[in-house]
């Protein structure tokens, strides 16, 4: 059934809302105030056609924008993303009745061609290699050429790679039937020192040509520095094994963040838009506001990017984090930027605060940098009771984030919100926020 209707709003994930006979329907690729006959499903909806466009609607760059999950709002004017994301931010706070002034985002100088890691998935249709990304909500790969939001040189580097597959009869790993060799490619590039890595995911440890194809890759991109075999034999949606090997270069690359050397291998977690985040780290060391004598926890730490760049400002900075391959690394890091008032911890954050708190260990100041999911429930406990004078909290989730700011706004003054839009095109925004101790429960 297609009826014509009104788009209300835009909710947060980018879809249009349109109401019908008093139920909400999910359309994408629809604005608020646009007018279109729609097809109407159980709870969602598809535009047929147009009928009122929105001022703010842009024309994708992208081919297959509308087939591919990756971005959600590439069809809206740029000045108008940061316009929905400043909203959905404020909302979040309402929803959970906590009055906290949000800033307008920190947008970018140019919202494309920001990501330095490229993931590509390859497949077969039609007996003709397919590389590209999954379509929304499946596994069906959708062939991409190019990719406007990522790194020039690695979407270069893909269409090489597509082409020598072909040259040397190398096959793409099928998932249906769990056969072929070639099952994903990564292109991790520094925005600094250039240096390039490739990632190259096989189901099997033997990889008939790769010599050949190594050969001819380097010869058509001298630009790269460093090439990793990664077997996973599992059919999963897991896209990195726990072998692998280096076949040409390091096995990783060096990038530079704000003015600190990290080095960066086949599974190492680092931001994927550096420029970003620079302003995002800048701004946290801005709240913070350290001194010379100050000691500063920081959890959820992963390789060190925000501890190390913490460690001139303060007198002592201890790290926490839950993986080991990621302390490993961050240890490196520390040793590499020839930072000796910094220490790592590796252990669960929630148990690592708790035991603070019962040693009465003395913090200055806490910065956190958790995951989507927020923080846990023990954290939040150990933080209205910990005495510290100020808390950074840096937050990639705008929903978990005011949960959480609600149950510490008892003990801390919460300061204005800054969000800071590290994904163009897409609905994710990152914040950061000051908390200061009331002086009555300090």
């Amino acid at each position: 059934m297609s009826v014509k209707l009104v788009c209300s709003r835009v909710d947060e994930q980018g879809y249009g809302i349109v109401y019908y006979n008093d139920q909400a329907y999910k359309v994408s690729n629809l604005l608020e105030g646009e007018e279109a006959e729609v097809e109407l499903f159980s709870q969602s909806g598809k535009v047929v056609s147009l009928i009122k466009k929105s001022p703010d609607r842009v024309k994708p760059v992208c081919g297959v924008y509308h087939l591919c999950g990756g971005c959600q709002l590439q069809h809206i004017r740029y000045e108008h993303q940061l316009d929905l994301k400043h909203d959905y931010v404020k909302n979040c706070f309402k929803e959970v009745n906590l009055d906290v002034p949000v800033l307008k985002p920190i947008g970018m100088n140019d919202p494309y061609h920001y990501r330095n890691k490229l993931q590509i998935v390859f497949s077969e249709k039609k007996k003709k290699i397919v590389a590209g990304f999954y379509e929304e909500n499946t596994h069906k790969v959708v062939n991409a050429e190019d990719c406007d939001i990522q790194d020039q040189v690695g979407n270069e580097i893909i269409k090489t790679f597509k082409q020598l597959m072909a040259k040397h009869k190398i096959k793409p790993y099928l998932e249906a039937k769990d056969e072929g060799l070639i099952k994903h490619v990564l292109v991790k590039r520094s925005q600094v020192t250039k240096e390039v890595l490739v990632v190259i995911v096989t189901r099997d440890l033997v990889f008939p040509g790769r010599n050949n194809i190594l050969k001819d890759l380097r010869q058509k991109h001298p630009e790269i520095t460093s090439v990793v075999q990664n077997i996973n034999p599992r059919r999963t949606s897991v896209v990195l094994g726990n072998e692998e090997k280096v076949i040409f270069g390091k096995g990783y690359i060096e990038d530079v963040l704000l003015g600190h050397r990290f080095q960066i291998g086949s599974k190492t977690f680092y931001q994927v838009n550096p420029k970003q985040t620079e302003v995002l780290y800048q701004k946290a060391i801005e709240l913070l506001n350290l001194s010379k004598n100050d000691v500063v926890l920081d959890a959820y730490a992963g390789v060190g990017t925000i501890g190390i760049s913490l460690a001139k400002q303060a007198k002592e900075v201890l790290c926490v984090e839950i993986n080991p391959d990621s302390v490993k690394n961050a240890k490196k890091n520390a040793h590499i930027n020839q930072i000796n008032n910094i220490d790592f911890v590796c252990e669960d954050a929630s148990k690592y605060i708790t035991y603070m708190v019962n040693q009465k260990v003395k913090l200055d100041a806490i910065v956190v940098d958790p995951p989507r999911s927020g923080l846990e429930k023990a954290f939040v406990d150990a933080l209205n009771q910990i005495k510290v004078k100020k808390l950074v909290y840096i937050s990639c989730d705008p929903k978990t984030l005011s949960r959480d700011l609600k149950q510490l706004s008892y003990k801390y003054d919460i300061h204005p919100v800054q969000p800071v839009d590290m994904f163009s095109q897409t609905y994710h925004i990152e914040n950061v926020v000051l908390l200061t101790a009331k002086k009555q429960v300090q």
